[in-house]
């Protein structure tokens, strides 16, 4: 039912129009009325309703000004305008508000009625724009969260001004107010190479990915970005009195769908500090940062700031003591090595350093041998890449017999670096030859209805999650918008090589619904697939003439 509200200042014309129309037949529901603009208002703003019926001429606020005010703040809201001026002054001012219909007085009920039909034609068909409008968000951010990754880094960073975010935030229309907020970051990474994956793991990653998808994109407490390739990263906001209840909510549900990958799936969750204010959201991100960089050392796969921060907590967890024997197991460094970020080096080499206890540290033989065997187990994993194990320098000057502990962790630092680099590149080759495979099956069948990012990263015979943060981050735009681009190019030449109607079309490039196709291609090009062959008819016709 759509809500009318009517205002008119004459008696036996407003109760005319009530009784003109059988409204709850027709679709329509008369929710109020008023006698002038002043009165109506207020009501208006309270009951928010679809069409409001208003004559122009009415003491203390007419019509117009009624409209403007309507039009400002309900701008769904569509206006009939009933006068008894045939004024072409009064219409033109009333098409400059953007009233809906204009009628003059008397009004028949023939002419009231199709003013009627018109306005819930209009409504139809815009909540069908609305439906394809919102089944399109939904595609893009399924599959990427490409374009909020600036917004992130804008949070984070601690240097982006206030009302630049805010800004940010309204133009990608993100509800980014609340008054407490947390981070929370998280990692998925498959431990088994893709490549001897059976079919089941792919649909089992699947499950999981589109289980933690489904409950991040549906709660609006959450906010979810991608924060490098297999990490990701959840704002959480909500009143200071829920905003711990709603982080360790979050992150037990990501803690139990990991938990089904069971020990094919490489994960963890860290939850940060949470704070009160927008602008401390940084310290947020750093103290879940901090608790991040432990996954490449900790057993336990989920851990919360204040769990890092309670000494007690951790004596346990660390076993400090002379030396711990199973921190030099080099299983650890290779397990940096494979999925560690450059960037959490550091981090990494002065957690490894604490678990190994200061005691230990304090000798410079015992020092050197830290350090060799950081270079050792470097060596050894970049030799299964295939790399020269000469690639890998160990200065002695930065760290010489009977160096500092701070020269030590320098070397380190520079050996695991080195390692991550090497890496980094051997997986950008690898990653072209993926992407290329995948990219031309896309190419070659990007018509077909069927076509998704499973059934591409399953010719790339990868995981979907994989692929969809690869191609991201080599396409720079995700597989949806490459996906959609070629279907619009297809059509444009479609409808200007040939006489085939939009239906058409639609189903020959891959679109089962003629009128989805019609919205993405106007939303896409800026016009409807009529009005570009029209103009692309017009330019023929100027070009021969």
């Amino acid at each position: 039912m759509l809500k009318v509200f009517l205002v008119e200042d004459e008696l036996i014309v407003r109760e005319s129009i009530c009784q003109m129309v059988h409204w709850t037949k027709y679709g329509f529901e008369l929710c109020g009325e008023a006698g002038d603009g002043e009165m109506a208002l207020p009501m208006i703003r309270k009951q928010k309703p679809d069409v409001v019926i208003t004559d122009i001429r009415m003491p203390f606020m007419d019509g117009l000004e009624l409209s403007r005010m309507i039009r400002r703040e309900l701008p769904d809201t569509k206006i009939i305008i009933i006068s008894g001026y045939d004024d072409f002054e009064y219409a033109q001012t009333a098409i400059s508000i953007g009233i809906e219909q204009y009628l003059l007085k008397p009004v028949s009920r023939q002419e009231f009625m199709e003013a009627l039909r018109t306005i819930r034609k209009h409504y139809d068909e815009e909540n069908v724009q609305r439906i394809y409008q919102k089944k399109f968000e939904k595609e893009m951010q399924r599959y990427e969260q490409h374009y909020q990754r600036e917004f992130f880094e804008k949070l984070i960073s601690g240097k982006c001004a206030l009302n630049e975010i805010y800004e940010f935030a309204t133009q990608q229309q993100i509800d980014i107010l609340a008054s407490a907020y947390n981070i929370i970051l998280f990692q998925m990474n498959w431990t088994q190479k893709q490549e001897l994956w059976m079919e089941e793991d792919f649909e089992k990653e699947a499950q999981i990915w589109d289980k933690v998808q489904a409950f991040l994109l549906n709660r609006e407490e959450f906010l979810f970005f991608e924060y490098h390739v297999f990490c990701y990263a959840v704002v959480v906001k909500g009143t200071t009195e829920q905003i711990e209840e709603l982080a360790q909510e979050c992150a037990l549900f990501l803690k139990e769908c990991l938990e089904q990958g069971k020990e094919k799936l490489q994960w963890f969750v860290a939850s940060g500090k949470p704070v009160e204010r927008l602008s401390m959201l940084s310290e947020s991100y750093e103290s879940a940062a901090k608790v991040f960089a432990l996954r490449y050392t900790r057993q336990k796969r989920y851990i919360t700031y204040q769990q890092m921060a309670e000494q007690a907590a951790w004596d346990k967890d660390l076993n400090l003591g002379d030396i711990d024997a199973k921190v030099m197991d080099t299983k650890l460094v290779h397990t940096f090595l494979s999925s560690g970020l450059l960037e959490d080096t550091e981090k990494f080499v002065d957690d490894y350093f604490s678990m190994i206890g200061e005691n230990g540290l304090k000798s410079s033989i015992f020092r050197q041998y830290v350090v060799l065997n950081i270079h050792f187990s470097t060596v050894s994993f970049v030799s299964k890449l295939g790399c020269d194990e000469k690639i890998i320098t160990h200065n002695l000057e930065i760290d010489p017999i009977g160096g500092t502990v701070e020269q030590a962790r320098k070397a380190a630092v520079s050996i695991l670096k080195q390692g991550i680099e090497l890496r980094d590149k051997g997986s950008k080759n690898r990653n072209r030859t993926v992407l290329g495979r995948a990219l031309k099956f896309i190419q070659e069948n990007y018509t077909d209805a069927d076509m998704s990012l499973h059934r591409a990263a399953s010719v790339a015979n990868v995981s979907a999650n994989h692929f969809s943060a690869l191609f991201s981050q080599e396409m720079n735009q995700n597989f949806i918008e490459y996906l959609t681009e070629l279907r619009m190019n297809k059509a444009k030449e479609l409808l200007r090589c040939t006489n085939m109607r939009s239906g058409q079309i639609a189903l020959e490039i891959g679109y089962k619904d003629s009128h989805y196709f019609s919205f993405l291609f106007k939303k896409t090009q800026g016009c409807t697939p009529s009005d570009y062959r029209n103009q692309k008819e017009r330019e023929k016709k100027v070009c021969h003439g």
